[in-house]
C-alpha cells in the first residue's frame, strides 16, 4: 500500500516540486524513493521504541501529541538528509521538498488510517508493514 501512496503523493506533488524547488522529472523517482525509505524506516523505530502513540496520534485527525511531533521531526530530518546525500542536493533544497512534501504525505497516510477506528492500527500496517522488513517482523506482536 505504501506504494500506492507514494504514486499517489507523487501525482500531487511531482509538479510543485519542479515548479517551486527546480527539481527535474529525473530527480522525482529518487526523491519518492526517499521518502518511502525514510518514512517507513523512522516510523518503524519510533515505534519499536515508543510503541504505537506516537504514530496513531501523528496519522489522526488530532491535535498531535509529544510523541507524534517528534515523529514527524524524525521523519523530516531523515528525509532532508536522503536528500542530501543520495541525492546530492543542497540543505536548502532538501529542505524545501520535505516542506512540500511532508503536509501531503501525512495527509495520505491519515486518510487510510481514519478509515477505522481511532485505535485501530491495522492501516499503519497495512501501509507501512511490507516496507519495514525485520522491524515488520517485530512489530509483529504490535498489531
Amino acid at each position: 500500500m505504501i506504494d500506492a501512496i507514494m504514486n499517489q503523493l507523487k501525482q500531487q506533488v511531482g509538479g510543485q516540486l519542479q515548479e517551486k524547488e527546480g527539481v527535474s522529472s529525473s530527480e522525482l523517482s529518487g526523491i519518492f524513493d526517499v521518502v518511502k525509505e525514510q518514512a517507513t524506516k523512522k516510523v518503524g523505530e519510533n515505534m519499536l521504541d515508543q510503541g504505537l502513540d506516537g504514530v496513531m496520534s501523528l496519522f489522526s485527525n488530532r491535535d498531535n501529541n509529544k510523541e507524534a511531533d517528534s515523529l514527524q521531526a524524525s521523519i523530516t530530518g531523515g528525509i532532508v538528509d536522503g536528500l542530501q546525500k543520495k541525492l546530492g542536493f543542497s540543505g536548502s533544497k532538501a529542505t524545501g521538498i520535505v516542506a512540500i512534501i511532508m503536509p501531503y504525505l501525512i495527509r495520505l497516510i491519515t486518510d487510510k488510517n481514519t478509515e477505522t477506528p481511532d485505535d485501530d492500527p491495522s492501516p499503519i500496517k497495512d501501509i507501512l508493514g511490507g516496507s519495514l522488513g525485520s522491524i515488520g517482523d517485530k512489530l509483529g506482536g504490535l498489531f
